[in-house]
């Protein structure tokens, strides 16, 4: 263990939690803080009000060693970590608004010669403007009688605890001293190598990891909204390109979810504009893809006003996760065009919608389908691959809109189905009325030589 033996980690959500119970798993006596009653009064009954089944297990572990405590107002500790949400606000502008009531309610608390390590994924400059700043007016150098660092965090949820493990660490600090000082914490309790930089170089790689990942997804969903039109299935391509020793395409999807992704390309869009055109075009790009799900499910005869099924709340499959999911920006443009709806998620027990809107979540997928003249796959729960035509027919038309390309696809063309896949044209059964995309004429294609 390094020098230090006392740990407040303030944010008790997908990545303070976990991150407080390890530290208490490796002998670390741990406060953690957050200003949710239900998340408090969890931890206070030795529940984990988190799902992911390891992350429950350490945290009900921690709680009952004693090790693990909470509540609402933090403690003094050797070290500080502070991962709380940073979201964006409806005009994309970052919202550090948490980060600042964090550090202001905690820098009281922090005494000379403590560790304060920012892990919330923030805009450049946000650890020597906010935290170091709420520290200096609390009467602390944060050059001199703190160290101040950034480590962002690096979690794929569902795999939670191995990834805060054995992933490496960039660890920044505002000074060389703080840096290697963080660097033999993270060391203590995690077994990925930690490497030292600046505060700002640190800050600067996340958001450039999930920037280069947004673009990335946006490339495929460009590649497949092309082949849409030019009569081909992506896949099949995506096969042929990714044969190349150097290609790794992605696959398309109705869009891009999650607490990182699709939030932090606007911090360098906001700070750096006039640079950072390719990444607002990958944002809006895959910000637009349920709509254009949604678009081709009416070119295949879906009215306006009726009854769609939506199937999966959840940003990625088999997670309760719905935090800035494809779903939630498609209940906002059903809402627009009329529609109703229900959303079925074996997971998902809550999900934002539109101002004014009901959620209709149901795990009942039945009771979902029941009466929808479509129905939308969103997420890859993998239940949902195995959906057979038969399941479907409690609905008054056959028109699915498959957003993930779980299906499979013939059975249902068989059953009378029109199916819309991401990425390929309509495939319409004997039933279903061709429309839209299947009508189009393919284009001729000229064989190119290798001497044009």
């Amino acid at each position: 263990m390094s020098m230090e033996r006392s740990v407040t980690v303030v944010g008790l959500g997908y990545v303070g939690l976990p991150t407080a119970a390890l530290l208490a798993r490796a002998g670390y006596s741990v406060f953690g803080v957050d200003v949710s009653d239900r998340i408090i009064d969890a931890l206070k009954g030795g529940e984990s009000p988190l799902g992911e089944p390891e992350v429950a297990q350490i945290v009900c572990e921690a709680l009952a060693s004693g090790q693990l405590k909470a509540g609402k107002v933090a403690e003094p500790a050797d070290v500080f970590i502070i991962c709380v949400p940073t979201p964006v606000r409806a005009d994309k502008t970052a919202d550090l608004s948490m980060v600042r009531s964090a550090i202001e309610a905690t820098a009281p608390k922090v005494k000379k010669g403590a560790l304060v390590i920012l892990e919330s994924t923030s805009p450049i400059g946000t650890t020597r403007d906010v935290i170091a700043a709420a520290l200096q007016k609390n009467g602390l150098d944060p050059y001199t009688d703190v160290d101040v660092c950034y480590c962002p965090e690096r979690v794929f949820p569902g795999a939670t605890v191995r990834e805060i493990l054995h992933n490496d660490r960039v660890v920044g600090g505002l000074t060389p001293k703080a840096a290697e000082r963080a660097r033999a914490f993270y060391q203590s309790f995690c077994e990925g190598s930690p490497v030292t930089t600046d505060a700002a170089s640190a800050e600067f790689s996340k958001l450039m990891e999930n920037t280069y990942r947004d673009v990335n997804i946006a490339l495929a969903n460009v590649f497949a909204r092309v082949a849409e039109e030019a009569g081909v299935d992506v896949q099949d391509v995506i096969g042929l390109a990714n044969r190349h020793p150097r290609v790794n395409v992605h696959s398309p999807g109705p869009g891009v979810g999650g607490h990182c992704i699709p939030v932090d390309p606007w911090f360098l869009i906001e700070s750096f504009p006039q640079d950072t055109k390719l990444f607002l075009q990958a944002r809006n790009i895959n910000d637009g893809q349920a709509q254009r799900l949604l678009d081709r499910a009416e070119k295949a005869g879906l009215a306006r006003g009726s009854k769609v099924a939506v199937l999966g709340a959840a940003y990625r499959g088999d997670l309760d996760d719905s935090r800035e999911s494809p779903t939630e920006l498609l209940l906002g443009i059903l809402q627009e065009r009329g529609y109703s709806w229900s959303v079925h998620d074996p997971y998902v027990t809550r999900l934002h919608v539109p101002d004014g809107a009901e959620a209709n979540l149901t795990d009942n997928l039945d009771e979902a389908l029941k009466g929808a003249s479509a129905a939308l796959i969103m997420t890859d729960h993998a239940r949902y691959r195995a959906l057979s035509p038969e399941k479907f027919s409690v609905m008054t038309q056959k028109i699915i809109a498959d957003g993930r390309r779980m299906l499979h696809e013939s059975s249902f063309v068989e059953a009378g189905f029109t199916v819309v896949p991401v990425g390929a044209p309509l495939a319409a059964g004997a039933d279903g009325e061709a429309s839209g995309d299947s009508k189009k004429e393919r284009p001729s294609l000229r064989v190119i030589s290798s001497s044009d």
